[in-house]
């Protein structure tokens, strides 16, 4: 039972801030389907600390009025909003709106702000509810508060939120050193130098010493095979 009873208080404390941590985590792909792009970190911090009016409020009703608000039903609410603002943004992600000459993801933003306040609420009322326990299980509490990190970061690795491909750029697979090179030593512009063999081998210092020397005066003698131009 009591085994049960950590895991439980794993789990609520894991509630805490692993709603936002998701979304922080998920940022590589949002920006590329959000209409704000990069602007989205940035509109994302000022919603989260907008949504500390949530702590503020509950900090001033306890103290004008004191025992106005009761802890479960509290813990309860928060729990339910945060639950319907996660079930909501499965649907509601990508929706845009048109606002101020543009599109905005005005849902996103919306439930986003909604999650915050969840998440800020409930550092000022977990805790209070948690006095009701023994305190040995305080530290399971804050145990699954770490976890609220973790386990989002989990998930974004084993989706690979953080890949992305990049296109292959144009003049085929030789590098720009060896069209370089190859402009240098009298060759075309998409065919890359062969490595000569011994002392002046690709990494070889006489190698480079000597496409210094007489690389420019190739050039402007007109050796180099091609127009530079192009």
């Amino acid at each position: 039972m009591a085994a049960l009873t950590h895991l439980l208080v794993c789990v609520f404390g894991m509630g805490s801030w692993v709603a936002i941590n998701g979304l922080w985590v998920e940022l590589p792909l949002l920006v590329t389907e959000l209409p704000e792009g990069w602007y989205l970190p940035s509109y994302l911090t000022v919603v989260i600390q907008l949504a500390n009016v949530g702590p503020l409020l509950v900090t001033l009703l306890h103290h004008f009025r004191p025992g106005c608000l009761l802890e479960v039903p509290v813990v309860f609410a928060v729990l339910v909003v945060g639950t319907i603002a996660c079930v909501l943004f499965a649907f509601l992600w990508n929706m845009t709106s048109w606002v101020l000459g543009g599109q905005h993801s005005v849902a996103f933003i919306v439930l986003t702000f909604l999650l915050a306040l969840v998440d800020c609420t409930s550092s000022v009322t977990f805790l209070p509810f948690m006095s009701r326990l023994p305190t040995h299980y305080l530290t399971t509490f804050f145990v699954g508060e770490g976890f609220s990190g973790l386990l989002p970061a989990l998930v974004a690795l084993a989706q690979g939120s953080g890949i992305t491909s990049v296109s292959a750029l144009p003049g085929g697979p030789h590098s720009a050193g060896d069209r370089l090179r190859g402009l240098q030593h009298g060759h075309g512009c998409h065919e890359p130098l062969p490595a000569p063999a011994g002392p002046l081998g690709r990494g070889s210092p006489h190698r480079a010493l000597l496409g210094a020397v007489h690389g420019p005066s190739q050039l402007r003698q007109g050796h180099a095979g091609c127009d530079p131009a192009r």
